[in-house]
């Protein structure tokens, strides 16, 4: 079994599967035990029949206390077959097998409940929760180890829910009665069983610790590999363009053998463990049997107690052999609880990680027009020291278009990132609408703030799909609406091109269509959401210039109701925006008109001339 802060609601939520198991397994168990002390009675009733305690002779309760009537395997005259002892005997076997038979499918078949509901929920809460995080969250972690998260790690946890349940009601169940049938018999070699059970318990305890720090450097070589594959697969046209197949080939091989040592590693020790319990409870059995046979041979009833016969040494036996499995599953528990703490260990550093920029009590709930007023606002990523914007001030009033312009790195897109709330800010720096953003509900800013970034992100589905994918419902989308903002996009003739039409599969990522048809169905997708504030992040970058105009010109004949932000390193995209802002190094170094910029401010004037001056030259 397994507990742990992020696991015990599901002994809560699921409670009446656990306690249907814990009651089927141990009737399983109690029946297990009826068949030693059953086979037991009948071998000593073939050795001496008067020896037994009397019971009723039509009673199939005789078989598990004793009886002094003659025993009868074979018909004899005037007796039918069915009234022998042996027929009772075969329907007492047959019986209990029959149950037992039922109890273990009942209870496979409510593990088998319990695993896959477990699992279920694990998975739907993990990906729930990942969704919450912040993008600063996601700057150094790798799609390949937050799968593994999905994949080894839940299992390893159901794997703790389901078996280990099992394996402990064995433990109790079976260890206890088997234990005190063993002493109602013998206290000497009860007591002698014992110690091995004993120094399983010390031996568990210490060897758990060692096993749980080498099942962690199996699954963290693992997400290793996952990190790498999924790399790989993600890049592979760039790998085909620079031929490096061998080399990454070598670079997962090593990966490969990395975690396969780590694997083998774990399995070494802990198979290693196993065969030790087991050649422990072989050694103590041997000595047992022999030295109770021994007893029986010379009448030594000092060490064997009431076990004076064949049978009843048969009995004692098959209580000692029950008690094996309890053992092994007590060795099956320390494996499953080293697996488990490491695996709680990895998810824990997920869920335990601080969710999404949270509202404040009494959120603004409104509806966004698209007024936006930047107030010396100063920003430092979470993860680092250097602030990537300082003291920015400007005002965007509600319908303009804002062009923004700097050096790779100047603070661009991290300054249009902080519109939708997507990472956390000091109070009475940016204002929406004339309300401080901290006190805008996230929820009804993202409704209402179009974004389209430079590396345009499209799933997998149809075109239709993809531009319609802010609409709830698939079955209510607008086709018309989808029709009217791909045109606005200019990627309705591409669309229209396509084999399917807007029923085109455009595969992962947008795999089977074009960079620039890419960043247009992107921003069809944007208009689709019909924004008050749009953010365009250089997402015009793979568009001719021809196309870019008309696509411009679409945005500056709509009716003046979005605000529009418009990243671009071409100043031709932006000379005609109401206002444009010059950023470098994270500051604001100039804001005006193209004509203003470009006479008051020398780093702008320059890029115009060197665009200028390219231009010519082509």
């Amino acid at each position: 079994m397994i507990f742990g802060k992020y696991v015990n609601k599901y002994y809560k939520r699921y409670w009446y599967y656990f306690l249907l198991v814990l009651l089927v397994d141990s009737l399983v168990d109690i029946l297990q035990l009826r068949l030693p002390l059953l086979i037991g009675n009948v071998v000593s009733a073939l050795n001496s029949q008067d020896s037994l305690p009397a019971a009723a002779d039509s009673s199939w309760k005789r078989f598990f206390v004793g009886y002094t009537s003659k025993f009868t395997f074979h018909p004899a005259e005037g007796l039918p077959f069915y009234k022998t002892d042996l027929f009772l005997v075969i329907r007492i076997i047959g019986t209990l097998g029959l149950l037992i038979f039922l109890g273990r499918r009942g209870w496979r078949f409510l593990l088998g409940r319990i695993g896959a509901n477990i699992e279920r929920d694990l998975r739907r809460e993990r990906f729930a929760h990942i969704q919450t995080m912040p993008l600063s969250y996601y700057s150094d972690k790798k799609v390949g180890g937050l799968l593994s998260y999905f994949t080894n790690d839940v299992q390893t946890i159901v794997v703790c829910f389901t078996d280990g349940i099992l394996d402990t009601v064995d433990l109790v169940v079976l260890g206890t009665v088997s234990f005190t049938g063993r002493r109602l018999r013998s206290y000497p070699i009860t007591l002698f069983t014992a110690l091995p059970l004993v120094l399983f318990i010390v031996f568990g305890g210490i060897v758990g610790k060692a096993e749980a720090k080498r099942f962690k450097l199996s699954s963290d070589a693992f997400e290793g590999l996952s990190d790498f594959t999924e790399e790989n697969l993600q890049g592979f046209n760039v790998i085909k363009a620079f031929r490096k197949e061998k080399e990454r080939q070598e670079d997962f091989k090593k990966l490969s053998i990395k975690a396969e040592d780590a694997s083998i590693g774990y399995l070494r020790f802990s198979s290693l463990i196993d065969a030790s319990i087991n050649f422990l409870l072989a050694l103590a059995f041997g000595i047992l049997y022999i030295r109770c046979a021994a007893s029986i041979l010379y009448h030594d009833s000092s060490f064997a107690g009431t076990i004076t016969d064949v049978g009843k040494r048969m009995t004692f036996t098959g209580y000692y052999d029950a008690l094996i499995w309890p053992r092994r599953a007590g060795g099956l528990l320390i494996d499953y609880a080293s697996r488990g703490r490491g695996a709680q260990k990895r998810i824990g550093a997920i869920l335990s990680a601080c969710g999404e920029i949270k509202d404040q009590d009494n959120p603004k709930n409104d509806i966004l027009k698209g007024d936006v007023l930047f107030s010396h606002l100063s920003f430092t990523y979470p993860e680092s020291k250097e602030p990537a914007l300082k003291d920015i001030s400007f005002h965007a009033k509600e319908g303009e278009i804002i062009g923004i312009v700097g050096r790779t790195g100047s603070g661009k897109s991290t300054l249009v990132s902080l519109l939708p709330k997507l990472y956390p800010i000091k109070e009475g720096s940016l204002f929406l609408d004339g309300v401080d953003i901290c006190s805008w509900r996230k929820e009804d800013l993202r409704k209402r703030i179009g974004f389209v970034p430079q590396l345009g992100y499209l799933f997998s589905g149809s075109v239709r799909e993809n531009i319609a994918f802010s609409e709830k419902d698939k079955s209510r989308i607008d086709r018309q609406k989808v029709k009217e903002c791909a045109s606005l996009a200019c990627v309705d003739k591409d669309i229209l091109s396509f084999q399917d039409g807007y029923s085109t599969i455009v595969g992962e990522r947008g795999s089977t269509v074009s960079g620039g048809q890419r960043q247009r169905i992107c921003l069809a997708r944007a208009f689709y959401k019909e924004p008050s504030v749009l953010v365009l992040d250089d997402s015009l970058s793979a568009v001719d210039a021809d196309t870019e105009k008309e696509i411009l010109l679409h945005l500056k004949s709509r009716e003046r109701k979005r605000t529009t932000f418009i990243i671009a390193h071409r100043i031709s995209t932006l000379e005609n925006a109401d206002l444009i802002l010059v950023l470098d190094k994270g500051k604001l170094i100039g804001k005006g008109k193209h004509e203003e910029l470009r006479r008051d401010c020398p780093f702008y004037h320059g890029i115009v001339e060197r665009q200028k001056l390219a231009k010519e030259r082509e």
